[in-house]
């Protein structure tokens, strides 16, 4: 007695070989797409964090350069000195300007750039915090 042929022509071992070079297409297709959304993902927790670090790090310096006898330079170094304790590789290039604005504010600008898994991919991530200049005056 011989086998039954099925109906397609093929023998079920041509089938169950196709059905598995299928998988693998769908693999190779698939496993780039996953990996790009994985690197996104990370890329973009670095850069939240980047921003988050620069944001603190110009409310540090507000709060340094606004505070009473103090000056913009002592801003500028606690903004500098926040990033190195803080994140020393999370922001790169970091750039602080200190200064003060009309209505006795102090104002510290923080710019800077992420970390980068992409190469040729550059996010730069500022912040900017004011805070009242405080001093003594006396009525009259």
């Amino acid at each position: 007695m011989t086998a039954p042929v099925p109906l397609d022509g093929q023998k079920p071992d041509a089938k169950r070989r196709r059905r598995g070079e299928e998988g693998l297409a769908e693999f190779v297709v698939c496993f780039p797409v996953f990996f790009l959304l994985v690197i996104g993902g990370i890329q973009f927790a670095l850069w939240s964090h980047a921003s988050h670090l620069a944001r603190a790090a110009a409310e540090q310096g507000s709060q340094a350069a606004s505070a009473y006898g103090s000056t913009q330079s002592a801003g500028t170094q606690a903004a500098y000195r926040f990033i190195d304790t803080t994140g020393p590789g999370t922001l790169t290039h970091p750039q602080v300007i200190t200064t003060t604005v009309p209505g006795d504010v102090a104002q510290v600008t923080v710019t800077g750039r992420t970390q980068a898994l992409i190469p040729w991919l550059t996010l730069t991530v500022s912040a900017t915090s004011d805070a009242p200049v405080q001093e003594y005056r006396s009525s009259g």
